[in-house]
């Protein structure tokens, strides 16, 4: 009795065992992809797999190459349990087939071959036999004086040596036709092997695939459902938009579109596209004041730190700064760039659902997208708005020469607006690129339409009016400038005219504001502010000037 408890141990134990060995591979299919702004994207994979009961391996290919590990998350029923798992790259190897070629085109090539070599050597035997006759003609029939001699037997001799080397060399002529022809037969015989199909020629590389190796224990054996989510940072989008206008009722329209871009390693096909407004990688933990120290001034220290300040800053549209007048301090220009790119939204809105949450905003397309793993951005339309706004013209003369047309969004922060490049497209013809940023406090959001041609402004020195004088050990330098502005449409315009003075926060620099033609001053900031109404062809003129008195052994600088 013994014995036979342990021989039915042990065979439950091998059955065990052999379950353990057993694997399972199922492919999973992408269905959804949530793609965050700027990088990074969350996958969502279904799959069925037929499992038997027991402890088993299960394989699930078509994962992305890199995924988060501490974001993978395994969905399948209670009765099925998951031991471990673990995420490997799995590249299949490559099986050549052996190209087969005819027997009889070989046989030909090698029967030919002999035949060429054959009559390779008797060319050769021959031109041996020529080299010789004419050897012993010349040792023979020559004397040493170098007199030929005259015999009749001699000459026969010779006529038949001269007779035989003439035959010998009509059959190597004989012998280079044939062997060119076997050449010519081989050429052909060769290229029409190199024609025929290869079976490893079309055959692709395989690419690398992402897998999950899951330990599952199943209560019974069947299909089972399996959902498998995680992040990954090799995706992300970013926004751009379409703004349209019609000169006719003055009505705007922006068109929402994402620029989506991946490189996970997985062709996403017929797969359903969230674009999320939030960044992971940002991460979300909460800044912690620091105690603030102070230290002596150092200038040396204190002058890199105020030239560098500058390059740090990314403007996306001309602005006035604060001028600070101090000592030797260098002027920094700042440059401006845009990119864009175009696609139409029309028609996506039925299709497009926004879902806002108390961290970020979600926008939803219920339509199948493909997009391959190459890296390249695919752009998406994802809706279109109308929207309320008002226009005015704008210029600032000291930064530049063109008057920009600017569009006023009142309610702004409903549009649920990102950053991004915008195309400024007026009654269907594309103007140029301006940039959204909805990263403002303002009640209004403010965006460049483009340059007005057809409005001049132009900004001069008027120099009777500038001068420089020395007091005791103070110098006094003044300027006036004038703005000249002209409306060379057909309709009246309203435009908003911007210039600076500069402020000192230096004791020994004084400066004084002497006329400013009626502008709204920001004493702060030393802007000033025109807001003029131009009927058409009319011109008006804008003086203003200030003063800055200082130390005479002194040089200023602008600091910006």
């Amino acid at each position: 009795m013994r014995h036979c408890f342990t021989i039915l141990f042990l065979l439950l134990c091998s059955s065990l065992f052999a379950q353990q060995k057993d694997t399972v591979n199922a492919n999973s299919t992408l269905t959804h992809a949530t793609v965050y702004y700027g990088y990074g994207t969350e996958l969502q994979h279904e799959l069925k797999a037929s499992l038997g009961s027991g402890i088993q391996h299960l394989v699930i290919n078509n994962i992305a190459l890199q995924p988060d590990a501490n974001t993978i998350q395994i969905y399948c029923p209670e009765n099925v349990a998951i031991l471990s798992y673990y995420h490997r790259i799995y590249t299949k190897p490559v099986i050549e087939i052996p190209r087969v070629i005819p027997v009889k085109s070989n046989d030909s090539i090698v029967a030919l071959r002999k035949q060429q070599a054959a009559l390779n050597n008797r060319y050769q035997i021959n031109e041996d036999i020529i080299r010789r006759i004419s050897t012993l003609i010349e040792n023979n029939f020559v004397t040493p004086d170098k007199k030929y001699i005259n015999s009749d037997e001699l000459i026969k001799l010779t006529n038949y040596y001269t007779g035989r080397v003439k035959d010998l060399k009509m059959e190597l002529y004989d012998w280079q036709v044939k062997v060119a022809e076997i050449n010519e037969k081989i050429n052909e015989i060769t290229r029409r092997l190199s024609e025929l199909p290869n079976p490893n020629q079309n055959i692709e590389a395989p690419k690398p695939m992402g897998q999950l190796i899951l330990e599952v224990m199943a209560k019974n054996a069947g299909t089972v459902d399996f959902g498998v989510s995680y992040f990954t940072n090799n995706a992300g989008w970013i926004p751009s938009y379409d703004i349209r206008m019609k000169t006719i009722d003055n009505s705007l329209k922006i068109a929402y579109k994402a620029s989506v871009s991946q490189n996970t390693g997985l062709d996403w096909k017929s797969v359903k596209l969230s674009l999320s407004t939030s960044n992971p990688n940002q991460g979300g933990t909460l800044p912690v004041l620091s105690p603030l120290f102070l230290q002596l001034y150092v200038p040396e220290l204190y002058r890199s730190m105020i030239q560098a300040k500058p390059n740090a800053m990314n403007n996306n549209a001309p602005q006035l700064n604060e001028v600070v007048i101090t000592a030797d301090y260098k002027k920094v220009n700042k440059d401006l760039g845009y990119s864009v790119n175009t696609v139409n939204a029309s028609d996506l809105g039925n299709y497009t659902n926004l879902k806002e949450s108390q961290l970020n905003t979600n926008f939803e397309i219920d339509l199948p997208y493909d997009i391959p793993s190459n890296g390249k951005a695919y752009n998406v339309a994802i809706k279109e708005e109308i929207v309320p706004a008002t226009y005015q013209h704008f210029a600032i003369p000291k930064l530049d020469n063109d008057v920009f047309l600017v569009a006023a969004l009142n309610n702004w922060d409903s549009l649920s607006l990102m950053p991004g490049d915008a195309n400024i497209i007026m009654d269907n013809v594309y103007l140029g690129k301006s940039f959204i940023d909805p990263n403002i406090t303002a009640d209004t959001l403010k965006i460049s339409l483009g340059r007005d041609k057809r409005v001049a402004v132009k900004r001069v020195l008027v120099k009777s009016f500038s001068k420089t004088t020395y007091k005791g050990d103070k110098k006094t330098e003044t300027f006036t400038y004038e703005i000249t502005v002209k409306n060379n449409k057909k309709q009246p315009l309203d435009l908003m005219l911007k210039d600076q003075y500069p402020i000192s926060r230096v004791k020994e620099v004084e400066v004084t504001v002497g006329d400013i033609d009626g502008a709204d001053e920001n004493k702060e900031l030393g802007i000033l502010n025109w807001n003029i109404k131009l009927d058409p062809g009319e011109s008006r003129k804008i003086r203003f000037s200030y003063t800055i008195r200082y130390p005479k052994d002194k040089k200023l600088q602008e600091v910006r």
